[in-house]
């Protein structure tokens, strides 16, 4: 409990107060000639006591300073990890020394917030329980200020219901189910924040009047979802590297949004606006997104894109459907490998934008700039500007602060096993003996992985009954099944197509373990008719999780969910922090291929997922996820006819089988190029 002065006056500058430290039991922070504040300490070293909230006699528990404090008041918390739920009834300032850790040991919440005019700052509040309910940070209350705190390894980092008022800054969520939740919020200020590495970063629904400005969102399932939002903007912010599926902003139902001056890169989509009004897309800068640039779908109107850079995207630049409106006005639209802007059943307005050639736009794929989609609906591209606007785009660059951010995979704790293990080195003595081990002699089981396949041997120990071996290459898959709206018919793949697809991996030398019941897990699960990205993050922890974070299966098996109808027709998806898991919506498929057996579609897009898992993804080769090679004849279709891989669209619906390179020009060998790792050390930066 040795606090030097020079630490206490540092950290209380930040502040902008000056402290007087008299005799008595608590210290008296002056901010003015008026005001005045007690100082309550805490320091989870004085484990001894006493106890009385004093500089020499701190409490060792945060809450016991809370339960004293009065309004205004500081709790001071010097370095250490503190194991608590707390619950917050009065307008306190918390402030920790650095390294503060409010530990949640994987319980339930750490703090609740029921008073307003609150202020947290600089603590790490990591490890809540998996509950639906269970969260970082709950808020209750108004006008709250968040500032230079850490979200880990929480179901959701904040949730804040029904509040308004709050300013939070300078904040990083990171691995966590949702970082920050905003329901039926007003008055909110994000900025300077980081998201890494949640399936949602930012979920925003039924709430107005939000900015979000300057921040960081990289690596997550999606950065921004927003539903049913009004006068909500997005400024100054980058938006890179989330998932190479779905991963930028979505959305939905709302109006009045604003995004500006913000980076777009390499995300699955960089921006989807679904059902909405009023969006206003200006000086930003979309480049390399692997599907969709811009996306604009089911009879949004009002949409103007201006101003911007649409370049290099690994497929669409815009991508205009479902009875839309929107204008795209003095934009550099160039080098998107199919179309610059498709359009079907839309219209949109594009004159006035640079196509990356001075005769403009191009109508077939052998053009010199970027190809239209003229075709139904209604498309104006002429005039056409001749050169590239020199202003395009967002006007920052990396020199920022926020640009780039570094996140580490979240520790898990190592699988334990209650039978003897005489060498104490994790592994039973049983398990060594069968394979080869000296039970006598310590062995690195929780790093070691001799075949290469991403499972340690205590992970190939923990699935030694499920018939794995540390010496041979498996994957275990569990498949969840949804309940048909259909009674005469059954989500659940049949023994024969799980058996062929087996069969396939097995010729490779890969052992494919599909779990439907038979491997710990896989199950039904009941009817859901409507359901979003959200519900379906929460079928994630609840089902393949069961509410628990140290679930071992998590970083062994992969995850899948088959069903009639999700958010999406079929697409691989982060629950949690990683790139793990898969939808296929079974009906939906039917639909589009009516002539197809329904089980067999939904057993050939599991294992296409499954590729994205294992790495094969569009960056991988041009010819994954290539939505071009569907028309026969044409230049994408002959590019890449020779790549007989289920990662091929034209050959999805055809095999089970990832190719070996072997079929002439245009193929590529998937097998050699198989990151088993993936699917637990996700990293989407784009390779060029």
């Amino acid at each position: 409990m040795n606090h030097p002065a020079v630490s206490l006056l540092v950290a209380l500058s930040l502040l902008c107060t000056v402290i007087t430290v008299p005799g008595g039991s608590a210290s008296t922070l002056s901010s003015g000639p008026n005001t005045s504040r007690t100082i309550i300490y805490v320091d989870d070293s004085n484990i001894h006591g006493p106890w009385d909230g004093s500089l020499q006699h701190p409490f060792q528990r945060i809450q016991d300073g809370i339960n004293v404090s009065t309004n205004e008041d500081l709790v001071y918390i010097f370095t250490g990890s503190y194991n608590e739920s707390l619950a917050i009834h009065t307008g306190i300032t918390l402030f920790g020394e650095p390294n503060t850790v409010l530990e949640g040991k994987y319980g339930s919440s750490l703090i609740t917030l029921w008073s307003e005019h609150v202020t947290v700052q600089n603590l790490i509040l990591q490890h809540s329980g998996g509950a639906p309910d269970d969260a970082g940070l709950h808020l209750y209350a108004n006008e709250t200020t968040l500032s230079h705190c850490t979200f880990s390894a929480l179901r959701t980092g904040i949730d804040a219901q029904g509040t308004s008022g709050h300013h939070i800054d300078n904040c990083t969520f990171s691995h966590n189910g949702i970082g920050l939740q905003l329901s039926s919020a007003h008055g909110i200020i994000v900025r300077g924040c980081t998201f890494t590495q949640n399936a949602i970063g930012l979920y925003c629904t039924q709430s107005s009047d939000i900015l979000v400005l300057k921040n960081l969102f990289q690596t997550n399932g999606r950065a921004c979802f927003l539903t049913d939002c009004h006068n909500l903007t997005l400024n100054h912010c980058n938006i890179s590297d989330n998932s190479v599926n779905h991963g930028g902003v979505f959305l939905g139902r709302s109006s009045a949004i604003s995004i500006t001056q913000t980076h777009v890169h390499h995300n699955g989509i960089g921006v989807r606006i679904t059902n909405a009004d009023a969006v206003d897309i200006q000086h930003c800068s979309f480049e390399r997104n692997t599907h969709y640039a811009v996306l604009i779908d089911t009879g949004s109107t009002k949409i103007n894109v201006t101003s911007c850079a649409i370049t290099q995207g690994l497929r669409f630049g815009g991508y205009i459907v479902d009875h839309s409106h929107c204008t795209f006005l003095q934009n550099n639209i160039q080098g998107n490998m199919l179309y610059g802007v498709y359009t079907l059943q839309s219209t949109c307005a594009l004159q006035g934008n640079y196509w990356g050639a001075r005769r403009g736009p191009s109508i077939t794929d052998l053009g010199c700039g970027d190809r239209i989609h003229p075709v139904y609906g209604t498309l104006r591209s002429f005039p056409w500007m001749t050169h590239p606007f020199p202003d395009a785009g967002a006007l920052w660059t990396e020199n920022e602060p926020y640009w780039n951010f570094t996140s580490e995979d979240l520790v898990r704790s190592p699988i334990t096993f209650p039978e003897t293990d005489t060498d104490g080195d994790g592994a039973p003595d049983w398990w060594e003996q069968k394979w080869g081990y000296n039970q006598l002699v310590w062995d690195d089981h929780e790093h070691l992985d001799p075949d290469a396949d991403a499972l340690t041997n205590l992970e190939e120990c923990y699935t030694d009954a499920y018939g794995s071996n540390p010496f041979h290459q498996d994957i275990f898959v569990e498949l969840d099944w949804m309940t048909s709206a259909d009674p005469s018919y059954t989500n659940k793949p049949c023994d024969a197509l799980l058996t062929e697809a087996i069969d396939v991996f097995a010729e490779h030398n890969i052992t494919l373990h599909l779990d439907v019941g038979n491997l710990g897990g896989g199950q039904e699960l009941p009817l859901l008719t409507e359901f979003s990205f959200l519900d379906l993050v929460d079928l994630y922890w609840h089902s393949f999780l069961n509410d628990d974070p140290l679930n071992p299966r998590k970083g062994i098996f992969r995850y899948g969910i088959i069903c009639d109808a999700g958010p999406d027709v079929n697409f691989p998806f982060m629950g949690w922090d990683q790139f793990d898991s898969f939808l296929v919506s079974t009906q939906l498929l039917a639909e589009q291929f009516p002539l197809m057996n329904r089980c067999r579609l939904g057993m050939y897009a599991a294992v296409h997922h499954l590729g994205h898992t294992l790495g094969l993804v569009a960056d991988t080769y041009d010819g994954i996820d290539n939505i071009g090679t569907l028309r026969p004849l044409s230049r994408q279709w002959f590019l890449y006819r020779n790549y007989q891989s289920c990662m091929n669209y034209w050959y999805k619906f055809r095999t089970f089988s990832y190719s070996d390179g072997t079929h002439g020009p245009g193929d590529f060998d998937d097998y050699a190029h198989l990151d088993f790792w993936f699917f637990k050390h996700t990293d989407f930066h784009s390779p060029s």
